[in-house]
């Protein structure tokens, strides 16, 4: 019995495109991009109704735990509304007591997070935002309450001028 070998012969399947590899490249890719992306975007938010001042600084800001903003109304930590700035320009004594106590709570939450390990010391880093129209009287009183309950290392946020 003889056996037609062309009726045996398997078809040859075409090569198709792998695109396996093709999207692992991709998804690196990707990955990448957003990585670049998200670090080099905002790390705060202005306050509202804040005119910040302008700089030619070229240091791009560092994230932050604890944020301080001083507008033309409100002295607030966090975004949240502590003294009113008119009463804070008014005030003869040095320290602004509603400020003091709120920070006094963001130390303690910072040495918390110590303890816990989420954090390997307290650095004592604020930044504070503040109104180019503000009186310096104001932001003498504000830093120096931030010194007093332990953030002295005090960052100022600015506008950077396009040239």
């Amino acid at each position: 019995m003889a056996i037609d070998r062309g009726r045996m012969k398997k078809k040859k399947k075409t090569a198709g495109l792998t695109i396996t590899s093709l999207m692992d490249m991709m998804t690196i890719i990707l990955v990448y991009l957003l990585k670049s992306f998200s670090a080099e975007g905002q790390l705060m938010t202005n306050a509202d109704n804040l005119v910040l001042p302008l700089s030619t600084s070229k240091e791009s800001p560092k994230e932050t735990h604890l944020m301080l903003a001083i507008t033309n109304e409100w002295v607030m930590v966090d975004n949240i509304p502590v003294a009113r700035t008119s009463q804070v320009r008014e005030k003869d004594d040095i320290s602004v007591t509603a400020v003091r106590d709120k920070l006094t709570l963001a130390m303690k939450q910072e040495e918390n997070m110590v303890k816990v390990g989420a954090l390997s010391q307290v650095k004592g880093e604020i930044v504070v935002q503040c109104d180019k129209n503000i009186d310096y009287d104001v932001i003498y009183k504000i830093m120096a309450t931030c010194g007093e309950v332990g953030y002295n290392a005090i960052k100022f946020a600015v506008m950077g001028r396009e040239e």
